[in-house]
């Protein structure tokens, strides 16, 4: 019978984490996309949509068609709380990337600078009441915030649902920037 070895990592607290121990991955960094390019490339059918609109989800891993599985509830639940919100992609072309395991996949939102502390509320409420997550599920999201002076910034976080305060009051410190 032969041994089986496992990598370990130490975690800042001194214990020992096996391979498959997850760490919280949180970035900020600048953005080259804008509201104004978004609808300058989009089909017109698209533009048409989300002219208006004060968020825009995007589609999931950089693709160009491809959402995450519920993302039309999120949807619904941004614009019955009164967030204009729209979909990057017309209903035919709309497809659906079902991703299965414990891990909540939100998506990637663009979201103008004003709207900001609403926007982080009703997200909030979305996760922890629509949802019902717990500290312990895995989420993975990403917020790209269109500031005051047109540019944007992105914070993405991937990791425990307790610890999303982090990217949240990231976003919302984005707000204030000019």
């Amino acid at each position: 019978m032969r041994a089986v070895s496992r990598q370990y990592k130490t975690s800042p607290m001194g214990y020992q984490m096996g391979i498959m121990d997850r760490r919280d991955n949180f970035k900020v960094q600048d953005e080259n996309i804008t509201f104004e390019e978004l609808l300058e490339k989009a089909p017109d059918e698209i533009a048409k949509l989300v002219e208006k609109a004060n968020v825009i989800i995007l589609p999931s891993h950089g693709t160009n068609d491809e959402f995450y599985s519920g993302t039309l509830d999120t949807l619904d639940f941004f614009n019955n709380s009164e967030i204009a919100t729209e979909i990057y992609s017309t209903d035919d072309n709309y497809k659906e990337l079902g991703l299965h395991g414990a891990h909540i996949w939100l998506g990637t939102f663009i979201v103008k600078n004003f709207l900001i502390p609403i926007f982080c509320g009703v997200a909030a409420t979305y996760i922890y009441e629509k949802l019902k997550a717990k500290n312990d599920d895995n989420i993975s999201l990403k917020f790209i915030v269109e500031k005051k002076d047109g540019k944007t910034t992105s914070v993405s976080y991937d990791g425990k649902v307790e610890n999303l305060n982090k990217a949240l009051d990231a976003v919302k410190e984005l707000s204030d920037e000019s």
